[in-house]
């Protein structure tokens, strides 16, 4: 009989890179998934269905927008709490323009550029200050949260119903394709293929995961530590401020206190996904896990008829086993 690992080097290969595989965080976050939908399908015979699952789709679908960018700022060993906010004032402020009559395209672009520069001033401060980043955006959650509530002297703004204001902007957020495919989960496939391949694929990448690991050997050999940390940021910003501009042509309407709460979704969602809070960890499949792992539990909970609080309760020991698994895994 012949031995796999002397006798068959391939086949014995093949075996390591599979033990290799099934001992990486993303598969036991898959694994913890994949319980949960066993779990849930048996208890609600509605979970399965394919109405259910579309619906699941797209609610997790501007979360996972705003958890890839999330990403890059946590693998970085950097933090950013200021994305809830953010993703609330984009709506915003893309509602204001466009119902003050700018052209939709230039309202969106406009949105989208402020987004991209709040989270390069957000990486710029830190750098340049030498400010801790949970410090950073803590102050520009507060401050973009109270811009909001100034613009909008705190009252909703909403499309004029009827009219076709935002054309463009409610067909791509309120759209499907391929039958009922929301085009919300078609935008979060082309952000994550997007995000995985700048990750993963590319030198910016590279620079990403050697400054999470340890920046002062990355500067050591020649990385730009702090362009990267601010593109990191900048990269936060504009996913954020793009989800909040989706979110308002889905709804036709957004209110100031959008997004409250929602940056500790964010960071839960990339964490239970395998991100490391040390930095120098993680992967983009890993957070749509984390993803999806959130929004299976919400939904399965919903279908049982749990209250909100006992969700919040479960996700809140979820991230805490996800946290304490990661730090042990690192250790070893």
């Amino acid at each position: 009989m012949t031995n796999v690992a002397t006798g068959n080097p391939a086949q014995g290969g093949l075996l390591q890179s599979a033990r290799g595989l099934l001992l990486t965080r993303e598969a036991g976050v898959f694994g913890a998934l994949l319980a949960l939908c066993i779990v849930f399908a048996i208890a609600s015979p509605v979970f399965l269905t394919g109405q259910n699952i579309l619906n699941l789709l797209r609610q997790i679908s501007l979360l996972g927008v705003l958890a890839i960018g999330a990403t890059y700022v946590l693998i970085i060993s950097e933090v950013d709490l200021s994305v809830g906010s953010l993703y609330g004032f984009a709506g915003m402020v893309g509602g204001l323009l466009i119902v003050s009559g700018v052209p939709e395209v230039a309202a969106i672009l406009i949105t989208l550029t402020l987004g991209l520069a709040i989270g390069a001033m957000n990486g710029a401060i830190t750098v340049a200050g030498r400010i801790p980043s949970f410090i950073t955006t803590l102050g520009t959650l507060y401050l973009i949260r109270g811009a909001t509530l100034v613009m909008s002297n705190g009252m909703p703004v909403s499309l004029p119903h009827g009219q076709g204001a935002a054309p463009i902007l409610t067909g791509l957020a309120q759209g499907s394709l391929f039958g009922n495919l929301s085009n919300q989960v078609l935008v979060l496939i082309v952000v994550a293929v997007l995000g995985f391949f700048l990750l993963h694929k590319t030198t910016f990448g590279f620079h990403i995961f050697a400054v999470g690991g340890n920046d002062r050997a990355a500067r050591i050999v020649g990385v730009p530590v702090s362009r990267t940390k601010i593109i990191a940021f900048a990269i936060a910003g504009l996913l954020a401020s793009f989800a909040g501009i989706i979110n308002f042509g889905f709804l036709e309407n957004v209110q100031p206190v959008t997004g409250i709460g929602l940056e500790l979704d964010v960071i839960a969602a990339v964490i239970i996904g395998g991100t490391r809070l040390g930095g120098g960890e993680g992967s983009i499949p890993g957070t749509l896990l984390g993803v999806l792992l959130i929004g299976v539990v919400r939904n399965g909970l919903i279908l049982l008829g749990v209250t909100p609080f006992w969700q919040t309760t479960l996700i809140g020991a979820v991230v805490l086993t996800a946290a304490l698994i990661g730090g042990l895994t690192s250790k070893k």
